[in-house]
């Protein structure tokens, strides 16, 4: 019988199952603000924001998890998979209890993050940006150059959450 406190968890990008198992505690950011899920969370569906996903798993360990932006799905009362049992949701049997899927179009745990790679990546998009809105009046089709600092911006901020959570992993910005 599953923990109380637990719920399931599943984080999935368009290259694979990043993350999948038992959680007493979800934190991210959405498009409303910072949220903690825990068991028994109304259902819901929101984005979410670039940012450090945090995973508190039961045993106490936490996962840490650039995520660049995608959304999440809150269920209550789904049919829950227990180890060792099939899940039968058609006749209504085993566990139910509470479920997160996050659906991340880029995201990576903190021990894949390069911080080097990351560090140089953030100093390339701030040099990008401060160029690029320098050269406010350079002439050429404004798109373009909305969509140029766009990409920049955004470039800068995947450098910046890369960053943020390999640090909170370390201690260093909890």
């Amino acid at each position: 019988m599953p923990d109380d406190a637990a719920f399931e968890v599943q984080l999935v990008t368009p290259e694979r199952v990043l993350l999948s198992g038992r959680a007493t505690e979800v934190v991210l950011r959405t498009g409303e603000g910072d949220v903690t899920f825990l068991a028994g969370h109304a259902p819901l569906v929101g984005s979410v924001e670039p940012g450090v996903l945090r995973v508190v798993r039961p045993e106490g360990d936490t996962v840490r998890v650039a995520t660049h932006g995608g959304f999440v799905q809150v269920e209550w009362g789904v049919q829950l998979a227990v180890e060792g049992q099939p899940t039968d949701a058609g006749r209504g049997e085993g566990e139910r209890g509470t479920r997160v899927t996050l659906l991340i179009g880029v995201a990576e745990l903190v021990d894949e993050i390069d911080l080097e790679r990351a560090r140089a990546a953030l100093e390339r998009a701030e040099s990008r940006l401060a160029e690029l809105e320098g050269a406010g009046g350079r002439g050429g089709e404004e798109g373009a150059a909305d969509l140029e600092v766009a990409e920049a911006r955004a470039a800068l901020r995947r450098a910046e959450v890369r960053i943020e959570a390999v640090e909170s992993a370390a201690g260093v910005n909890p």
